[in-house]
């Protein structure tokens, strides 16, 4: 990792500064930014002498973080919030599916750019999106688990596409993540996948843009062949793949079983990731720290829909990489990754009755460089080092006053919240300042999903008095 050699963007003075740098403690200090938009300097003290920026801030003693990973994201689901309230997973996804079978590519793109700005506003820099594959609507056959459909009943590209732009014109930094549907032969799903690469292609130059993935689809199949689908297409494009697994309390022995179908395979390994895995056994942790396979844990969306709680001590025992995400915002609600910390550092410690299991260095890890580790993009993302992009926090932890600050870290974990987030920076460019975005039409924005919600809801209106009147 080298640090920029191109002329100071942006410097920054008198920093409380937590740079998740591995074995690095919060430290008084500078950071410089090269007009690259990474960090050239980083350090105690002032900056190096002869340091000038175009843009010079002094933070005058706040803290200074790296932007939180949400390496586990449904970004096109933030307009569908407060929905299912009192459903755990299946009943959950049936209720937002009666609006969002509706919705077009158009409605699609609005809601992403929605839940992509969110993020940013929340200090989430960087997200790993599962993205919306038309498999569960638009006006189109929806998909039961162990169901296939042929390549002329689903067209797809127009919805992956519609995101990828989304989430190119919010500014955030991301992973695009295409769901492997099982669409027709198995030439025609090869031909679906390398048409959405090929379209992504065109914001390859783009630094926010950081590579495009698989979602696996082991957990909705009935047979093996899809655990062996999915390595196919990995290998051929060089993706890596987070899938669903062991998710829900429901239907967790035929889960259980399916783990062999990706071990069989050949899919464990660094480059894939198991999302949610709770209900896991010791066999399946022990195979799957050996195989050097990550997981992604969301503790907030978890308790929301009452899937459970991941053992993560057991997990770190076992050696296996840990990141955390705030799931898709209809079932976290909020997108709050401070409040995300907390629920996941407090229902580990209440399961296990022992305040020492889990620290607060220990989740913020998980939600910043954890995360990166886990997606591959570690040497861009989730500390403050040279060389990196300048993702990050300015947190008043004094406006409003939490206090007298005894530890940074504790403090900013377990006292700190978005009231205290007062500006955000992607790449060295502030992008929100308090709950506002800068440079963004909010007001255009708001009209566009809260029209197009509306349609939906009138939709399913109509679609429900249909099938009552037959």
């Amino acid at each position: 990792m080298k640090p920029s050699s191109t002329k100071p963007l942006l410097v920054i003075r008198n920093a409380l500064l937590i740079t998740m740098a591995p074995g690095s403690a919060p430290f008084l200090g500078h950071m410089v930014v090269g007009g690259d938009g990474r960090i050239t300097s980083v350090g105690p003290g002032d900056p190096p002498l002869g340091i000038a920026g175009s843009q010079e801030v002094d933070v005058a003693g706040r803290i200074v973080a790296p932007g939180f990973i949400s390496a586990h994201s449904h970004l096109f689901q933030s307009p569908l919030r407060g929905l299912g309230t009192d459903q755990t997973l299946y009943g959950w996804l049936n209720t937002i599916k009666q609006l969002s079978e509706h919705a077009t590519p158009e409605d699609i793109y609005w809601f992403c750019l929605h839940g992509s700005v969110d993020f940013l506003r929340s200090g989430i820099t960087t997200g790993y999106d599962f993205t919306y594959s038309g498999d569960l609507g638009g006006g189109q056959r929806s998909i039961g688990i162990g169901e296939s459909l042929s390549a002329s009943e689903v067209n797809q590209e127009p919805y992956e596409e519609a995101q990828i732009r989304a989430k190119v014109d919010s500014g955030l930094r991301f992973i695009n993540s295409i769901s492997i549907v099982p669409q027709g032969t198995e030439q025609e799903i090869d031909e679906r996948i390398s048409r959405i690469l090929g379209f992504a292609r065109q914001f390859s130059d783009n630094p926010r843009f950081l590579k495009m993935a698989v979602s696996g689809w082991v957990q909705r199949s009935s047979g093996i062949e899809s655990a062996f689908r999915e390595v196919r297409i990995m290998r051929a494009h060089g993706l890596m793949n987070q899938a669903h697994f062991l998710e829900s309390p429901e239907r967790v022995p035929e889960q259980q079983a399916k783990f062999a179908w990706y071990r069989d395979a050949g899919a464990l390994g660094p480059d894939f990731v198991f999302g949610h895995f709770i209900h896991t056994t010791p066999q399946i942790v022990k195979e799957t720290a050996e195989s050097g396979a990550c997981m992604c844990w969301q503790p907030s969306a978890n308790g929301r829909i009452g899937s459970g709680t991941a053992d993560i001590p057991a997990l770190r025992r076992a050696g296996i990489k840990i990141g955390i995400g705030l799931d898709d915002q209809s079932c976290s609600d909020l997108s709050d990754p401070f409040q995300n910390l907390r629920i996941g550092l407090y229902s580990i410690r209440s399961h296990y009755k022992d305040a020492t299991v889990l620290s607060p260095q220990d989740v913020l890890h998980f939600h910043t460089l954890g995360g990166a580790e886990i997606l591959g993009i570690e040497s861009k993302v989730g500390s403050l080092e040279a060389g990196k992009f300048a993702d990050f926090l300015v947190v008043d932890p004094r406006h409003p006053d939490t206090g007298p600050v005894h530890d940074p870290v504790a403090t900013y974990v377990l006292a700190c919240s978005l009231r205290n987030l007062k500006q955000v920076y992607v790449g060295g460019a502030l992008v929100a300042e308090g709950p506002d975005l800068v440079g963004f039409d909010e007001a255009r924005l708001r009209l566009e999903v809260d029209t197009r919600v509306e349609r939906l809801k009138a939709e399913r209106s109509r679609s429900v008095a249909t099938l009552d009147l037959t």
